[in-house]
């Protein structure tokens, strides 16, 4: 177990330096997913319509009468991604409505019709994508390639607002957040061959919400409290491989602070909001994005935004969105250039690929 002392997180303050400004060619509010590199954008051109733009061309590939707006998520694969189409985004306002699910390959425009819900994410080499209904209360999966489906009914509830978490981590196995009547949350794994469920880790108190991420070789399962909730925060980390242990967590980082959470997984390490000072009296909060660092579980705090509420991750760049505007804390900030590279003089700097 790790406690993050006081010394600690005034040393990361004090190393963190201004972020970039993400800067693009297209309007910072009409992209909804850009590549690291650039080359391949999707932007929302106008209510009801998705396009893609790519080598000076541009394709509206989705158009609807609704004025929707559109997720377009990717995962560590980056072979496809997921896009919601939110209908009425700014007139229905309701915890019930559910988005039309599609996929397209990676920076392509021909897109697969995959259901009606929220929260699609992909898995398992991007072969599998799940998504969450909020009418039947139920996590579908299903297999882009083969069409095969399953489906977990989740324990009944009151709460409206409540939307799952999803991990898959074999393609058998299938990882996901719960709660029951009473409010306590759970971490839960499902079986798909045997349809057994088995509860992993149950929250000590009710008023908790548990996040899910992962990449490649781990898992994170963050425990953080609701908004308003004073109580403390950890994190546990699960190593993945032919024989996972999903029970055989470590506790990477533990503080008596209420962080936000909002956790995003890359390779080596983990980022989330922390929270570093809470004023009771006038209800405020300084929060920082801080970053955890998997070889050693040493955290650091990378802003000093003082009021940070989200992370966006995009092709393993996290943006952090303030005043309308995003600023890079991971990964190329300025696709802006159209400066082309010159081309390698020297044996070793021609690319091993062609």
């Amino acid at each position: 177990m790790v406690w993050i002392n006081l010394m600690m997180l005034l040393m990361g303050v004090a190393e963190a330096v201004e972020l970039p400004k993400f800067l693009t060619k297209h309007s910072i509010d009409s992209v909804r997913f850009i590549t690291m590199d650039g080359r391949f954008a999707y932007v929302r051109k106008r209510p009801g319509v998705l396009g893609l733009v790519t080598s000076f061309k541009s394709t509206d590939f989705i158009t609807d009468e609704s004025g929707s707006d559109f997720i377009v998520k990717d995962s560590s694969f980056k072979r496809r991604l997921a896009i919601e189409v939110i209908p009425s985004v700014h007139h229905k306002f309701d915890p019930y409505k559910k988005n039309k699910i599609m996929v397209v390959d990676w920076g392509q425009s021909q897109t697969k019709e995959i259901g009606l819900g929220v929260k699609a994410k992909l898995h398992m080499d991007d072969e599998w994508i799940s998504f969450f209904d909020p009418v039947e209360k139920a996590i579908h999966l299903q297999n882009i390639i083969t069409e095969k489906k399953y489906s977990i009914i989740l324990s009944p509830k009151t709460n409206p607002f409540f939307s799952p978490e999803v991990e898959m981590i074999t393609s058998d196995t299938v990882t996901y957040t719960d709660i029951n009547e009473k409010g306590y949350a759970a971490f839960i794994s499902f079986n798909l061959l045997t349809q057994k469920s088995t509860v992993i880790y149950r929250a000590p108190q009710i008023a908790t919400r548990l996040e899910l991420c992962s990449n490649g070789n781990y898992m994170m399962v963050g425990e953080f409290p609701y908004d308003g909730v004073e109580r403390g925060s950890k994190l546990l980390y699960i190593g993945l491989g032919p024989s996972t242990n999903l029970a055989g967590f470590t506790t990477a980082y533990s503080s008596a602070d209420a962080d936000i959470g909002n956790m995003v997984c890359l390779r080596e390490s983990v980022y989330f909001i922390k929270t570093m000072r809470h004023s009771k009296l006038m209800g405020s909060k300084t929060t920082e994005a801080a970053r955890l660092i998997l070889k050693n579980f040493q955290l650091e705090s990378k802003t000093s935004m003082e009021h940070i509420t989200q992370l966006v991750h995009m092709d393993d760049r996290i943006l952090i969105p303030s005043r309308g505007e995003y600023f890079v804390l991971e990964g190329r900030a300025n696709l802006s250039d159209d400066t082309l590279k010159s081309t390698p003089t020297k044996l070793e700097e021609l690319p091993l690929e062609i």
